[in-house]
């Protein structure tokens, strides 16, 4: 997104997930990596994961942080 090129401005990801970042915020990557994870906990009925995704994705909307992207409690 236009950052410097230095070891500090940088992120070790995957070259799916640097794919499907594209052009997004590090917090619109992080929501929505969030949702998907909520998506595969409740998927599969792990209720521990499904509150911790919870609590990180109510931080996003308590701070009013990319509440353009939206997620399904």
């Amino acid at each position: 997104m236009g950052g410097l090129a230095t070891i500090e401005n940088g992120q070790t990801l995957c070259s799916q997930h640097n794919f499907l970042k594209k052009n997004l915020k590090q917090t619109e990557t992080g929501k929505k990596m969030f949702i998907r994870l909520y998506e595969l906990a409740k998927k599969e009925n792990h209720q521990e994961l499904q509150d911790f995704c919870i609590e990180i994705l109510n931080t996003f909307e308590d701070f009013n942080i990319n509440g353009h992207i939206e997620w399904r409690k």
